[in-house]
């Protein structure tokens, strides 16, 4: 993996790249919780998220939003994010052109931004959600988008989180046609804080997506 610079709308967007040896890799992009909580590329969830595609083949970029540590700007509201966002599916597809398959996997807010951007780049086939903030409510944006993905909680995460995950199943299969299979980490809080947790949350991405992935080949 190495850093690299992307020019976004506000100036430089510093990330961190892994090309895949494989040919034709499908690509992923990864993204972080609220920078004003203090999440950011680097921190142990997101770079678990990057490790689970890296380490089954895929190309894939994590990144920090403008203002976040050497992303240049100030920390933008949630459009500035998006655009952001899009800018680094840009580059990761002009880097891999001859591959066909893009997922996005968010941590925290940076699930709901998933949700977002699938609903406007019909080439995502495929996401990930891991401990979606539970405090987001507006979902008048989904639009029917059949699709399949996955939604990762700790089994320690607040009841308001439980309770948000089974309504957010339901909203997605309404509104979107989507199905979304639901995997709870045993003895998790929302952010994976023992070594244990962090490692059983990576084992259960990488096996779905690696699932997930081989199927789509055969279709």
């Amino acid at each position: 993996m190495v850093d690299v610079i992307i020019s976004g709308e506000s100036g430089k967007l510093h990330a961190v790249y892994h090309k895949s040896e494989i040919e034709a890799a499908p690509l992923a992009v990864v993204l972080s919780g609220s920078p004003r909580q203090k999440y950011h590329m680097n921190d142990r969830v997101s770079y678990a998220m990057f490790r689970a595609f890296m380490d089954i083949g895929f190309s894939v970029v994590r990144f920090n939003y403008r203002g976040v540590n050497d992303s240049e700007g100030s920390i933008g509201t949630t459009a500035d994010n998006i655009l952001d966002i899009a800018t680094v599916i840009d580059w990761i597809q002009n880097k891999n052109e001859d591959s066909d398959k893009i997922w996005l996997a968010g941590h925290q807010l940076g699930a709901w931004y998933v949700l977002q951007l699938m609903m406007r780049r019909p080439e995502i086939s495929g996401f990930a959600l891991v401990s979606p903030d539970p405090t987001i409510s507006d979902f008048g944006f989904l639009s029917p988008r059949p699709n399949r993905g996955v939604l990762l909680q700790g089994m320690n995460e607040s009841a308001e989180s439980a309770s948000f995950g089974a309504h957010l199943t339901q909203i997605l299969k309404k509104q979107a046609q989507i199905d979304l299979e639901t995997i709870r980490v045993k003895n998790s809080d929302a952010d994976y804080s023992q070594p244990a947790d962090l490692r059983q949350m990576y084992n259960d991405l990488k096996a779905y997506v690696g699932r997930e992935n081989a199927d789509n080949a055969l279709l």
